[in-house]
């Protein structure tokens, strides 16, 4: 399988390992190489992902489950990245799903 980077350009990599790729040592993924820091909607995304293909998610799930707790506010909601400061609800859904795949 082919997969696209942001400058176009196919890289012949397995999606599982460029998915991976992208997970920050502090947990979490970024939406790309180039991204400041990972954020919510894309840990979600690439667990959910990942998890689909059957990989397994022992060696990153610990700082994952401490990435999305880094975010959670006592408020009963998420915030999306480090810098946000804003709740929204959709991340809400982003926290669970991501939580969901990192408890089995």
């Amino acid at each position: 399988m082919r997969v696209w980077s942001t400058s176009k350009l196919c890289l012949n990599v397995p999606p599982t390992d460029w998915l991976l790729a992208r997970c920050h040592p502090d947990g979490g993924f970024a939406a790309t190489p180039d991204s400041p820091m990972p954020d919510l909607l894309s840990t979600a995304t690439a667990l959910h992902a990942v998890a689909g293909m059957g990989v397994d998610l022992a060696p990153i799930r610990e700082a994952c489950l401490d990435f999305i707790d880094s975010l959670w506010c006592s408020e009963g909601a998420f915030q999306g990245h480090w810098a946000d400061t804003q709740l929204d609800c959709e991340y809400v859904f982003y926290g669970l799903l991501a939580l969901g795949h990192l408890s089995t």
